[in-house]
This record gives C-alpha cells, sequence and structure tokens, in this order.
C-alpha cells in the first residue's frame, strides 16, 4: 500500500492554533503603534500652529484671540486648528500674563496655552497631547503653586 502524501487533520489545526497566537499577539502592538504614530502627528501639528503663533506675536507684539484668526489671515490653512481626531485644538490667552485689556483698547497677549484633547475628546484625561515647544510656559496642566487663572477660547473663539 502506497503512503499518502499530506498534512494530518492534528498537524492543520496546530498550525492554525500557532498562527493564532501570534496574531493575537501582534495585533494588540500594531494598534498601540497606530495610536502613538497618530499622537507624534497631533505633536507635529501643534509644533506648526505654534510656530504660526510665534511668527503672528513677531508681527502684532501679541497673539491673536483664537486660532481662526491664524487661518484668517494666513498663518495657518484651513482646518489647521483642528487636530488628527477633527477635534478643535484648545487655546488660551493668560490672564496673567498681558492677555487682551480692555481698558488700554489694545490687544496686548503675550502668553498662551494650547494642546489637543486627545484621542477621546475629552479634557483633562491621561490622552491629552501637550505642546512640543516650551511645555512649561504653553501647556494646560498646571504645576505645584500655580494658582493663575486663564481666559479659555476655542480655536474659533466660539465656547
Amino acid at each position: 500500500m502506497k503512503k499518502q502524501k499530506g498534512f494530518t487533520l492534528l498537524e492543520l489545526m496546530i498550525v492554525i492554533a500557532i498562527i493564532g497566537l501570534l496574531i493575537a499577539v501582534v495585533i494588540p502592538d500594531l494598534l498601540k503603534t497606530r495610536e502613538m504614530a497618530e499622537i507624534e502627528a497631533c505633536k507635529a501639528s501643534l509644533r506648526g500652529v505654534q510656530s504660526s503663533l510665534e511668527l503672528y506675536y513677531t508681527h502684532y507684539k501679541y497673539y491673536p484671540d483664537n486660532l481662526q484668526v491664524l487661518i484668517t489671515e494666513g498663518y495657518l490653512q484651513e482646518n489647521g486648528n483642528k487636530d488628527n481626531w477633527n477635534k478643535e485644538l484648545r487655546y488660551a490667552l493668560t490672564s496673567g500674563s498681558g492677555a487682551a485689556n480692555e481698558a488700554e483698547g489694545a490687544q496686548t497677549a503675550n502668553n498662551y496655552l494650547i494642546g489637543s484633547d486627545g484621542p477621546d475628546g475629552k479634557q483633562d484625561t491621561d490622552d491629552d497631547v501637550e505642546p512640543p515647544i516650551n511645555t512649561k510656559r504653553h501647556t494646560f496642566k498646571k504645576s505645584k503653586g500655580d494658582d493663575s487663572s486663564t481666559t479659555t477660547t476655542g480655536g474659533t473663539g466660539v465656547q
């Protein structure tokens, strides 16, 4: 009698189990890598917005009331005030650092806070994306002993 060539059912089941185990190990790592790539892309976007803000400050000696001003005046491209999850970036002028002074009738904001709410879209959670440049000066996270208040404006000035 001739011996037939091929795999037995047991051998096939073992191979399928090994492939399934490898997939179970690799897929979560790939998803985590994708999430980290989106966060890094958001940081790069924030870096571009910060560069635009600094260029605006160089021209006018104050920061704009909202990010829509940067789009209107050509410092940012359309939708440049949105993060990778299509949510508006958080942007605020700090009141303790020369924010718009109505008594003088002139805009004099010389400091700001900027960030993204991250993938979940909720403020003050662990996945928030902080700005990559001058994080101590421009971050929404308060340092110990920091009681300074902020005037919050959204990316388009609408709350």
